[in-house]
């Protein structure tokens, strides 16, 4: 099950629609729209947001397939900003 389907599943068993969905939990209706058609995924405040608008837990979202696909891939790595070289003056 994706994020969207179980954003959906749990929605509709509240019986909220996304724009009450939106306003319980402080999202705009367009990501909730969005995270709820799986055109975006959610960051981890988002879903921690949903979910107490949702009155469940976090976890209810734990078994998503879709993020537990982000869970598993290791983060490029950053590159490091290299310093200059201090500057050796005259006195």
């Amino acid at each position: 099950m994706t994020f969207a389907e179980r954003l959906r599943e749990l929605r509709d068993s509240k019986g909220l629609s996304e724009a009450k969905l939106a306003k319980l939990s402080g999202l705009p209706f367009g990501t909730v729209h969005v995270y709820g058609i799986g055109r975006s995924k959610p960051s981890y405040s988002a879903v921690l947001k949903l979910a107490k608008a949702l009155e469940v837990d976090c976890t209810a979202f734990a078994e998503c397939e879709d993020l537990k696909a982000e869970e598993t891939e290791p983060e490029p790595e950053k590159p490091t900003a290299k310093k200059p070289p201090a500057k050796k003056g005259k006195k």
